[in-house]
């Protein structure tokens, strides 16, 4: 195995330590990505946007998970990672980040980027408007579309909250653009935690068996929650952010570059999107928490990955 593998795998490891009784989807989901991808997943996809993305190149960064009546302003797992990669493609490549999402999510991603100290244009993604996914395409010509926490839609068509729930009218729709990437040989890089994000659809095609225990919806659908659109990289964590994380970290091993934030920033930046709106997706509350973990379990992460050499 080679360096940059050695330092996936052990970030990997760290992106996926396990959280409570939701760590056993993750764990499967996780196995399930290594077997398919065969290398480990942070490091790849690193890889991936190292070999493909030139400094000028535009590329966009997707995230939304969360909506109302609970999640008015979104949740506060997805924009931390996205705004972290973004800046990491920037410095580290070159890269021109747009930074995508439901008109909602604006202005805690506007808060994150703030608290960081960066500066990049943030676009609205409509709610069912299928062909605004082409039309970013068409605009913005970018080499690489990465998606952090962003919800998807499985098989039939239905995108699914965490608790089986259809949300498809409150979610972009967003195979559109994937499609179209696809056919435009777009690279694609997709993190998630829970496979209802978009890059999952590796996992839960016609002939795969779901690696998923909790995957069933509560919607007249009667299928699982797993989306099936594909990326060309997947990467699953026990958080998403955890997961752009990771491949923050292999980034900056690739290029020489310092590019992964400090626990300081990690607190500054929860703290910023709290204030702007955005809670926590699982408890659904103000509260310095991602998807139940306290912010020192985030800052924790943050330092162990730096640790990794």
């Amino acid at each position: 195995m080679g360096s940059i593998a050695k330092l996936g795998a052990a970030a990997d490891q760290i992106c996926i330590l396990p959280r409570g009784t939701s760590g056993g989807d993750v764990q499967r989901l996780y196995r399930a990505a290594r077997r398919l991808q065969k290398v480990p997943l942070t490091s790849l996809a690193a890889s991936r946007l190292a070999e493909g993305v030139r400094s000028g190149d535009a590329s966009l960064l997707l995230t939304g998970a969360g909506g109302p009546p609970e999640l008015p302003f979104g949740e506060t797992d997805g924009p931390l990672g996205v705004a972290v990669l973004a800046r990491a493609l920037h410095q580290g490549l070159g890269a021109r980040p747009y930074l995508i999402s439901e008109e909602r999510n604006l202005g805690p991603l506007r808060a994150v980027l703030e608290a960081m100290g960066a500066d990049y244009p943030l676009l609205a993604f409509p709610c069912g408007e299928e062909e605004a996914g082409y039309r970013f395409l068409e605009e913005l010509q970018p080499r690489a579309i990465i998606s952090v926490e962003k919800l998807g839609p499985n098989p039939k068509g239905v995108v699914h909250d965490m608790r089986g729930r259809d949300v498809s009218a409150l979610h972009a729709s967003v195979r559109g653009l994937f499609d179209g990437a696809k056919d435009r040989d777009i690279l694609t890089v997709a993190v998630g935690d829970r496979g209802n994000e978009v890059g999952f659809g590796h996992l839960f095609g016609p002939h795969v068996r779901p690696p998923l225990r909790s995957g069933q919806c509560r919607c007249p659908c009667r299928g699982s929650i797993g989306c099936d659109i594909r990326a060309d990289a997947l990467v699953v964590s026990s958080i998403s952010n955890w997961g752009a994380y990771g491949v923050v970290t292999c980034l900056q091993a690739l290029t020489g570059h310092r590019l992964l934030h400090t626990p300081q920033e990690e607190a500054a930046m929860l703290k910023a999107i709290l204030h702007a709106g955005a809670r926590d997706g699982v408890t659904h509350t103000a509260t310095l928490t991602v998807d139940g973990s306290d912010l020192s379990v985030q800052q924790a992460v943050v330092t162990l990955l730096g640790s990794v050499h």
